[in-house]
Formats: structure tokens, C-alpha cells, sequence
């Protein structure tokens, strides 16, 4: 996956020469509510593949009383090369969000508006917790380096992107909570099952030529 490989990679030119273990370390303290783990074997299989492509190299194998040896990377110019072309492309690109929630409601007519409106409001109640916590490492966290409280600093840009993300939680809760009021009133009707008419009709405008010039049209602009 893309996104472990640019952060290994990135930490092992930041922080190396560094061995796994304070890879996956500094990963894990990275992580956000709600935001998936990466787990140790993905941090560990990418430092060796990083090293067969010779992006990163072997700096040091050491062992420290019985412990089993220890392996220390640093980046390698071919890595350089690899990890600056790669963030820079990655931070250019605008990708469509892999959100499984997306997918799921394209089915959402197959449950009961009662169901629907229970399922997003419990949505919106988890996106509005996540965001809570963040919040709270927010303030417990500083923006400016003092000396003796490296454990409370989080540096600027840092923060910056914690606060995006709970805006893009907060937008996805009120989305969840309008559209749960929609059901309720009556605005946004959703059909009873896969046979009503609503989905009769829809299934015969997805057969049809207009349906897909319209589709390949849409799709040329999420590609834009």
C-alpha cells in the first residue's frame, strides 16, 4: 500500500539510521480515532521491501544482551529520489475517498426508513465522538517547542491536519443527521425493497444508453 510505504519511508530518512521497532512506534502515535492501525508485519514487510528495491539500506545489525539482533535502515539516494517523487504526487493528488459507507448506501432502499434513520444517527454520534477526542488532544497538546515538554508538542502542520480531519468528520455527522431528518419528514422517500417501483424505474434508466453517457460523464469528472 501506498500510504505505508511513503510513511516508512519517510521516517527511516527522518529519523534513520532507525530500526523498525521506533518505526512502528512513532507510527502508532500517529494514529487517530477511527483511523485504521497499521500493523506490525505491514511496517516490517515494507522496511524489506524498501531494502530489496534499495531505497533504504542495512546500516548497523547489533544485539543487545539476549535480545534477538536488531536491524538499523537509512535512506538511500535511490530512496530519496523515490520518496520525494512520491510525496509530491501524493500531495497533488485529489483521490476519491475509500469509504465502505459509500458503497453500502448505494443499497440503502433494501432496509426500512426506520432502520436508515437509526444507522445514521449512530453514525453521526461516532464521527462526533471521534472528533471529540481529537479535540482533546488538541488542547492538551501545544503549538510551540519548550524545552522539557517534548511529550505535550505537536508541531504546527501537524495540527493543522488534525483540524481537517475533524471538519471532514464534522461535514459527514451533519450530512448524516440532515439526511436522517429527510427520511423522517418525508423529503427523501426511499423505496421498500429491490422490487418497488422506484427501483423498477431505476433499473431501466441503468439499462439505458442516456444512463450511461451520463455515468461516463460523471466519472470524467471525478477524475478530473
Amino acid at each position: 500500500m501506498w500510504s505505508t510505504r511513503l510513511l516508512v519511508l519517510g521516517l527511516v530518512r527522518w529519523l534513520g539510521p532507525v530500526h523498525g521497532y521506533l518505526v512502528r512506534r512513532e507510527i502508532d502515535s500517529w494514529r487517530m480515532p477511527g483511523v485504521a492501525e497499521i500493523g506490525a508485519g505491514s511496517i516490517y514487510h515494507a522496511l524489506k521491501k524498501l531494502a530489496a528495491d534499495d531505497f533504504i539500506e542495512v546500516a548497523a545489525t547489533e544485539s543487545v544482551d539476549d535480545r534477538p539482533a536488531r536491524t538499523t535502515y537509512r535512506i538511500t539516494v535511490k530512496g530519496e529520489a523515490e520518496f520525494q517523487q512520491l510525496l509530491r504526487s501524493k500531495l497533488w493528488e485529489v483521490a476519491q475517498a475509500d469509504d465502505p459507507f459509500h458503497t453500502a448506501w448505494s443499497f440503502a432502499t433494501v432496509l426500512t426508513p426506520a432502520e436508515n434513520i437509526a444507522l445514521l444517527r449512530r453514525r453521526a454520534e461516532v464521527l462526533y465522538e471521534r472528533i471529540e477526542a481529537v479535540t482533546m488532544l488538541l488542547a492538551a497538546t501545544s503549538p510551540d517547542y519548550a524545552e522539557g515538554l517534548e511529550a505535550t508538542f505537536l508541531p504546527p502542520h501537524a495540527r493543522a491536519l488534525l483540524k481537517r480531519q475533524t471538519d471532514l468528520w464534522n461535514s459527514d455527522a451533519e450530512w448524516c443527521e440532515d439526511t436522517a431528518r429527510r427520511i423522517e419528514s418525508g423529503d427523501l422517500l426511499l423505496g421498500p425493497g429491490p422490487d418497488s417501483e422506484q427501483s423498477a424505474h431505476w433499473r431501466e434508466a441503468i439499462r439505458s444508453e442516456r444512463f450511461a453517457e451520463e455515468s461516463a460523464l460523471w466519472q470524467a469528472v471525478f477524475d478530473r
